[in-house]
């Protein structure tokens, strides 16, 4: 179950990959490690075109009282052996929880990489990354606005969709990951106008060949504040990435390449 995830890209980055705005009056800087109660970047489907600032851990505006949802389960209460082969339907739309954000309060989580532990007396935490992109990723989230009946303060929060676990991660073994938007097609899980099947289409397992991990410093476990320096390799990459460079693209669209200075790789951030 994702209950930590990493965000140590820079807000520049941030905004040259997903398009989208910081409002003036908001107030962030990169924690690193992102932890059920902090406030971090999300976009939401009523607001596409800026940053709002979140908590990871989202409370139904028909609580009663102050909730931390964390994760939100593509399969709801089916698939109880997070079996990734599982054919049946995915029953997220019919938890109260999810019923109304499933449709009208998506949103995008803006993350780098995963944080998944291994099981056992002493679990591990491993770093899980996509290996062929130097942005920042979306994880696809749920959100909603609760008030605190004593206060009327709005909280405003989030949760990450899961699913089954690919065969990478389970060699930890773990059994579920969040659901990684696809690079390029983020904008569209925002999309009003998308139906139920279309919403479910949507929340699939990210192949393993995509993705790469490492073991990092058990000290993510106690509280921040926290350095890059924490995110560095513990020992080697669960798959080997010895394979010959890409041939180069041709640019066929010189004049309308995007800049790139700003953009940082993993392997860069944690430098």
């Amino acid at each position: 179950m994702p209950r930590k995830y990493i965000l140590a890209s820079n807000l520049e980055t941030i905004e040259g990959h997903f398009g989208a705005k910081t409002n003036s009056q908001l107030e962030w800087d990169p924690k690193i490690v992102i932890s059920p109660g902090d406030e971090s970047l999300i976009i939401t489907q009523q607001n596409p075109g800026e940053f709002t600032l979140s908590a990871f851990g989202m409370t139904p505006a028909w609580a009663k009282t102050r909730m931390q949802i964390i994760n939100a389960r593509a399969e709801g209460d089916k698939n109880p052996e997070n079996n990734p082969e599982f054919k049946g339907s995915t029953a997220i739309f019919l938890k109260p929880a999810f019923q109304k954000p499933l449709f009208s309060r998506r949103c995008i989580v803006i993350a780098d990489a995963i944080i998944e532990w291994s099981s056992g007396i002493l679990p591990k935490p491993h770093l899980f990354y996509l290996r062929d992109h130097k942005h920042p990723i979306g994880f696809a989230g749920l959100y909603d606005i609760w008030i605190n009946p004593e206060t009327r303060a709005q909280v405003h929060s989030f949760a990450i969709i899961t699913v089954a676990a690919n065969s990478l991660i389970r060699s930890l073994p773990s059994s579920r990951m969040p659901v990684i938007l696809q690079y390029g097609q983020e904008s569209r899980w925002l999309k009003p106008t998308l139906g139920l099947a279309e919403i479910l289409g949507m929340l699939t397992i990210t192949p393993s060949k995509q993705m790469n991990g490492y073991s990092i410093s058990s000290k993510i476990d106690q509280p921040g504040p926290y350095s890059k320096e924490i995110l560095l390799p513990q020992g080697p990459k669960l798959l080997s990435e010895d394979h010959p460079p890409p041939l180069p693209r041709q640019l066929y669209y010189g004049h309308k390449k995007k800049p790139v200075d700003n953009i940082q790789t993993l392997g860069e951030l944690l430098r």
